[in-house]
């Protein structure tokens, strides 16, 4: 009997190896990541030795936080601004000269911006970027104006420091003017020197609270030292003025 032979396998011949320039691309996907790391690595250590980190044995990074406002912690530049304010209610001004209100040298209501004597209509503003939602908490008060994200006109509401709230309802409104002109609110509006501003809340229209800005007063340019001829020769000395130099003013 003849013996079957197994069938024979067909050999597939070798794959052509890929041509050099495509190994050359391959290495070049992997070489440039591998590059942009030791570069980071590089910039990071220069950063830590460029702190003192790994100077010397057993040195660490150390973050220090700290809360704004607070003594050491000033992340605001200095300054010495001054605005003048009347907030009148159903055609009565509010008064501020009142303990609660005012802030005594060395023992300030805010670092940000307060009221103190002679002057109760005027602001003291001693960090840039100081709002006026600041300075109002800072006594007592809180405002929601249009100025914050997601309150709306109808919306807009004053707490007074004895628990009263005043919202815009009925025929009674909030009107708030800066230097005469109308705007829709002020909370997160930054303070600005020898500004005048008006809040007027209650049935008044346009043309009465109009008249009202004749109660803001113009006196802030005195502590500011903007008008030197209304300055009195009795005026308190006050730290941190153009006089002294010891903090910014505006105009130099």
């Amino acid at each position: 009997m003849s013996r079957r032979q197994a069938p024979k396998t067909a050999r597939r011949s070798p794959e052509p190896a890929p041509p050099a320039r495509a190994s050359r691309l391959l290495s070049l996907r992997w070489l440039l990541p591998a590059l942009g790391m030791t570069t980071a690595a590089a910039i990071a250590l220069a950063v830590l030795l460029g702190l003192g980190v790994g100077s010397g044995e057993g040195q660490t990074l150390t973050v220090t936080t700290c809360q704004g406002g607070t003594p050491g912690c000033e992340l605001r530049a200095p300054t010495h601004l001054h605005s003048n304010l009347a907030l009148i209610i159903r055609g009565e001004t509010f008064d501020f000269n009142e303990s609660q209100f005012l802030s005594e040298e060395g023992a300030d209501r805010s670092p940000l911006a307060h009221l103190h004597a002679p002057r109760f209509g005027v602001i003291h503003i001693h960090r840039t970027g100081t709002s006026w939602d600041e300075f109002f908490k800072s006594v007592g008060f809180e405002l929601a104006d249009p100025t914050i994200v997601g309150t709306t006109p109808d919306r807009t509401c004053l707490n007074l420091p004895d628990g009263q709230r005043l919202c815009n309802s009925g025929n009674e409104t909030f009107k708030f003017y800066v230097n005469g002109v109308r705007v829709e609110g002020i909370a997160f509006v930054s303070m600005s020197d020898l500004d005048r501003v008006l809040i007027s809340y209650g049935p008044e229209d346009d043309a009465v609270v109009q008249q009202q800005m004749s109660l803001v007063g113009d006196d802030a340019c005195i502590p500011s030292e903007r008008c030197p001829d209304r300055i009195p020769k009795d005026e308190p000395p006050e730290p941190c003025t153009k006089s002294n130099d010891t903090c910014v003013k505006p105009g130099g």
